[in-house]
This record gives C-alpha cells, structure tokens and sequence, in this order.
C-alpha cells in the first residue's frame, strides 16, 4: 500500500511540475523581451531572421521610433529594428522617407506581417495623405528592411527572428 501510494505521489507532484518547467521556459522567453527594452537607440543588433544573419539598427526611444528611416539618404546596415512593449496593432507611415523598404511586422519572435516594396512618398505629400501600414495581427517588433529583401531573403509569415547581441558587447 505504501509503494502504491507513493507511486501516485510521485505521478501527481510529476503532473503538478510539469507546468511549472513550462511556465519557466516561457519566463526565460520573456526576459529576452523584457531585455530587448533597454537597447539603446542606434545600437547594431545582431539578428537572424528567417536562417539569415542581419545586423539591424535600433529605434527604442518614442524619438526614434518616430523618426524611424526618415531624412536617411540610405538604409543602415541591413534595416532598422523597432520595439514595443506589448502586443498591439501597430501603424507606420513614409513620412519623410526617401526610399522604399519593406516592413515586417512581429509578434513574440514570429513573423506576423510583411508590406513589401512600400513606396516612398511624392516630395511635398500632406501629411493628412500619407498612407499606413498596418498587419492584419498585433505585434511588439518591426523591422524595415531595404524594398525587396523580404522576398530575396525568403521572409514569410511564421520566419523566427532571434537575437543574437548588440555589436560591442
């Protein structure tokens, strides 16, 4: 009777664990997030997405999320890499920009969207005329990335963005 009963102790606190190492697991992914907070503006993430290495330029601050890509003559290193604290449905313009790129929208390190070839708006374009972009699911990250290298990169919905670190660190 013993030996039984410890048998099912054992299974029922096995049961009981078994969350607990996915609950762990899920804060460790979280972390990451949470790290992904502190990343100062103009700082060279090492990244892959989609099996591809990319070196993405952050935009952390409310400033720089704002002003993204706007004014550049070119895109920095292979794009721009924008962070938000939660999952929402997100919005981006061309405001300023003069060049065309592609926005990939991510929720939780999966690809969720992708607006590929995305125009740069005509020179003197109101502000009440500029178009937005938006996926059709939340997400907590965009990457821009120069207009037609989601398609030679082979980025689809479901591709896995990892970060690997900050260039310096």
């Amino acid at each position: 009777m013993k030996s039984k009963f410890k048998a099912v102790f054992i299974c029922v606190a096995f049961a009981f664990m078994m969350p607990a190492c996915t609950t762990a697991n899920q804060h460790e992914s979280n972390d990451v997030k949470n790290k992904t907070q502190s990343f100062a503006d103009g700082s060279v993430l090492n990244v892959t997405l989609a099996d591809n290495d990319l070196k993405l330029v952050v935009a952390n601050s409310p400033k720089a999320k704002a002003e993204g890509l706007s004014y550049k003559k070119e895109i920095p290193e292979d794009g721009m890499i924008f962070f938000f604290p939660e999952l929402e449905t997100l919005s981006f313009w061309m405001k300023d920009m003069n060049f065309p790129i592609d926005m990939i929208w991510i929720a939780e390190d999966r690809v969720v969207g992708i607006e590929k070839n995305v125009p740069a708006p005509e020179p003197g374009t109101k502000i009440t005329d500029l178009k937005t972009y938006s996926p059709n699911e939340k997400a907590d990250i965009v990457v821009e990335v120069e207009a037609g290298a989601s398609d030679k990169l082979n980025i689809v919905p479901g591709s896995i963005l990892q970060i690997k670190k900050i260039n310096g660190e």
